[in-house]
């Protein structure tokens, strides 16, 4: 093989290797992009935003790659580091997914929580109210108090038919709600009956 031959044959392996890395990784953008839409999917952006939030940093990092990539000339186009930073945004859905997955499931746990606890103290409230202190000018306060306990009680039976639709967020936002109304009211009766003694 002559010398010239040579050379011709380490040009052409030369630009065979380049061509390898000049072209983008679309499978392996596709299967990011699906892992991306399953993260989605399972409520991400809901139940772990902070996770979510890296993947679509690094999403953002890889488009730029791909940009700048897109920009240079064929021959001179090198897709290496795209490789990398796709590789790294599925590895950041897969996360987002796992984390949605757990994140959900707490707010399920802490919404069936709240509403047990919002029902125990509903009934202690509604004990409470009606053992309150009568008196001139009472009548109105136990009244609104009264429309209180009631409201409450729409909002935990809301939050039992946020919980049975899984959504847990809902949930868990009624029942604190209905706490911190049925609180108010038991703090006042005990102010009253304190008062009154």
């Amino acid at each position: 093989m002559t010398v010239t031959n040579r050379r011709a044959l380490v040009a052409l392996a030369a630009a065979l290797a380049l061509t390898a890395c000049s072209k983008p990784p679309t499978e392996a953008i596709a299967a990011a992009d699906a892992a991306q839409q399953a993260a989605v999917a399972a409520g991400a952006e809901e139940y772990a935003p902070q996770a979510m939030n890296a993947v679509t940093e690094a999403k953002a990092a890889l488009d730029a790659e791909l940009a700048a990539q897109g920009q240079k000339m064929s021959l001179t186009r090198s897709y290496k580091q795209a490789e990398t930073l796709v590789a790294a945004y599925k590895t950041a859905a897969d996360q987002a997914a796992t984390a949605a997955a757990a994140g959900k499931e707490q707010a399920k746990q802490e919404a069936t929580t709240l509403i047990s606890e919002g029902r125990m103290a509903l009934d202690e409230a509604t004990t409470l109210l009606a053992s309150a202190p009568r008196g001139k000018g009472s009548a109105a306060d136990i009244a609104a108090m009264k429309a209180d306990l009631e409201a409450a009680g729409v909002a935990l039976t809301e939050a039992e038919t946020s919980l049975t639709n899984g959504m847990f967020l809902d949930a868990k936002s009624k029942a604190t709600s209905a706490k911190e109304s049925i609180q108010r009211v038991k703090d006042a009766v005990t102010a009253a009956q304190a008062a009154r003694r």
